[in-house]
């Protein structure tokens, strides 16, 4: 397994994702309808991680897929950097999907283990990450990877476990 950037030429893994998840009667991940709009997205992406053309209130971010030696996508993820209110109450500064199909092999662990090196090795002092209340399968996950209970965020829309990851403290290397 390994972390990429997205690329143009993993159009066709992208569109197998949103099938899959379209399949399982779930909403697309990605929802692209052409190369050309798929191509026109990742440039939007390299600037969102420079920080640039930002929608007012986000942090700059980038998504990254793990993949497996043939190229399949086994795991997608949002990195989101800096400490905006979002990503510090509800939203998180990692999240991370598996398509259906690929779900309860260890995916979503081995993704967020990885994203934690890639984070930390990047800089990154300290990492929230949240789930659903009623997420047990994410909640699970994190907790398997070190993560540090904080509490719950609950507003009005949202109701979220949260959990800490320190770069000083390398419980996210040791599997549990």
């Amino acid at each position: 397994m390994r972390i990429v950037h997205l690329t143009v030429g993993m159009y066709k893994a992208v569109c197998a994702v949103d099938e899959d998840f379209l399949n399982a009667g779930e909403l697309p991940y990605f929802g692209f309808h052409s190369l050309l709009d798929y191509s026109l997205w990742l440039l939007t992406l390299r600037a969102h991680k420079r920080g640039e053309d930002l929608p007012p209130g986000w942090s700059p971010y980038e998504i990254q897929a793990m993949v497996d030696d043939d190229g399949r996508i086994c795991a997608i993820g949002q990195l989101r950097s800096g400490d905006t209110r979002d990503n510090t109450t509800w939203l998180g500064h990692i999240g991370y999907s598996v398509p259906p199909s690929l779900r309860r092999r260890g995916y979503a662990t081995c993704y967020l283990r990885m994203a934690l090196q890639y984070a930390f090795a990047n800089g990154w002092e300290h990492i929230l990450l949240t789930c659903d209340v009623d997420n047990l399968a994410s909640k699970t996950v994190i907790e398997r990877c070190g993560g540090q209970f904080a509490g719950q965020y609950h507003d009005a829309q949202y109701h979220k476990l949260q959990y800490w990851f320190y770069r000083d403290g390398a419980q996210w290397l040791n599997p549990a």
